[in-house]
């Protein structure tokens, strides 16, 4: 091969290997054009306000079992979890009269401790036994808290109580929720004993 031949040939080929240099170089300027505009895309404001609607979601483990449900009905929205058994054991609620509150249930599904604000905006707690009876009655009546103890059938027969002004009462009651004494200490420090008949008449007050 002549000289010439030979030198032609390498001018080809510088040729060649810029062209290629060139093409690279476009080819990698334009991937990260591709990547900036993606990355513009993800963040650009808008992308992330997505609304997805439907009247009921319900979430599933890895082998299908239902686990929380977020559901509307009739005017409440209903949040409630699951455990393996598919049994709901905490149920958040907020019903349409604006009442809501949370309920826990224990291993077999029964409730057991309910929370509750009534229209009325007055905080409620209840303690339930296995056999579904309210054991159990903490409220906030007009801000002033009390707790009161609930037998079988229902009836509240004890309530410790403090009211507004400071007095702190204790109330007993009957089988039939009749108030039949009560023990209080007044805001001035005086204590005080009140027996009350079976008809709810004052039988007796001191000192």
């Amino acid at each position: 091969m002549t000289e010439p031949t030979i030198r032609t040939v390498m001018q080809r080929q510088n040729r060649v290997e810029r062209e290629v240099r060139r093409l690279r170089l476009a080819g990698a300027v334009g991937l990260l054009g591709i990547a900036a505009l993606i990355l513009m895309g993800q963040a650009s404001p808008g992308v992330g306000d997505k609304v997805v609607e439907a009247g009921q979601f319900v979430l599933r483990d890895r082998i299908g079992r239902a686990r929380a449900w977020l559901s509307v009905s009739d005017g409440s929205v209903n949040f409630a979890l699951a455990d393996q058994n598919e049994r709901t054991r905490t149920l958040l609620y907020v019903h349409a009269d604006g009442s809501h509150g949370l309920v826990l249930a224990a291993h077999d599904g029964k409730t057991r401790v309910k929370v509750k604000v009534g229209t009325n905006g007055v905080p409620d707690l209840s303690l339930i036994d296995k056999d579904g009876r309210r054991i159990g009655l903490f409220v906030l009546p007009d801000g002033s808290p009390a707790i009161g103890l609930v037998d079988q059938t229902g009836k509240l027969r004890a309530a410790l109580g403090l009211k507004t002004d400071g007095t702190v009462r204790l109330i007993l009651s009957d089988e039939h929720a009749t108030e039949r004494a009560e023990v209080a200490v007044l805001p001035s420090g005086t204590p005080r004993l009140s027996l009350i008949g079976h008809t709810g008449s004052l039988i007796w007050h001191g000192p």
